[in-house]
């Protein structure tokens, strides 16, 4: 560019750069603070919940890691639940996830404790 025409046409070129530097500024900003809101919604609060959340979508796993915790720990959990053969396995407020013996027939519980409440028949 020759100087003649950036004084003809400075105007224009000083609203151009204003408006690439807005540009740049909007981009920046809005991934800073859309990345700060990804990362403060996924921030693990208890050991409880990291126990469970390092397990989701392995439940057979989750069902050997619940098999070695002690009753305390087994009940502070949202993903074991300790059963009535005096063992802690997988499950929820609903029970056991796996409720059923190697040829498919429903195991009864007597009681099952999740997060310290009991839940059966012999409650």
């Amino acid at each position: 560019m020759n100087i003649q025409y950036i004084q003809k046409h400075k105007l224009l070129i000083l609203y151009t750069a204003f408006f690439l530097l807005f540009l740049i500024y909007i981009f920046i900003f809005s991934n800073i603070f859309h990345f700060k809101e990804g990362i403060e919604n996924n921030v693990i609060i208890s050991k409880e919940d990291a126990f469970c959340e390092s397990h989701r979508g392995k439940s057979g796993v989750l069902e050997d890691s619940c098999g070695k915790l002690t009753e305390k720990n087994c009940n502070s959990t949202s993903c074991c639940v300790w059963a009535s053969p005096g063992k802690c396995v997988a499950g929820n407020k609903n029970g056991p996830t796996f409720n059923s013996d190697d040829r498919g027939k429903t195991i009864e519980l007597d009681y099952y404790y999740y997060q310290n409440k009991c839940y059966g028949k012999k409650c």
